[in-house]
């Protein structure tokens, strides 16, 4: 299931990632106002980086952890990127080149 789908800025890559208004909330199972924490898996390798998403005046965002993914994958402004939750529970990010 596609959690959401977002064209990156330069905010984005530097910072935090806010997520969609269209995000799909329901699948990143918040069950109280804390925090939580996302396994995500990226990358040919399956590198599995936890990264803490945070809801703060009515927006999702992905804060810590977030950076280091943007790095790791050498993600670009205009660079297109999915949260996706698979069939086995874990969530996968996919990214799809600006350039290309």
């Amino acid at each position: 299931m596609e959690i959401f789908i977002k064209k990156l800025t330069s905010v984005d890559l530097e910072r935090q990632l806010v997520l969609p208004n269209n995000t799909k909330t329901d699948a990143l199972q918040f069950r109280g106002p804390e925090d939580i924490v996302i396994p995500i898996m990226f990358g040919h390798d399956g590198v599995k980086v936890d990264v803490r998403c945070s809801r703060k005046e009515g927006r999702h965002i992905l804060t810590e952890g977030w950076v280091e993914i943007a790095r790791n994958l050498r993600l670009n402004a205009g660079d297109v990127v999915a949260l996706r939750k698979e069939d086995n529970g874990r969530y996968k990010m996919i990214v799809r080149s600006g350039s290309a």
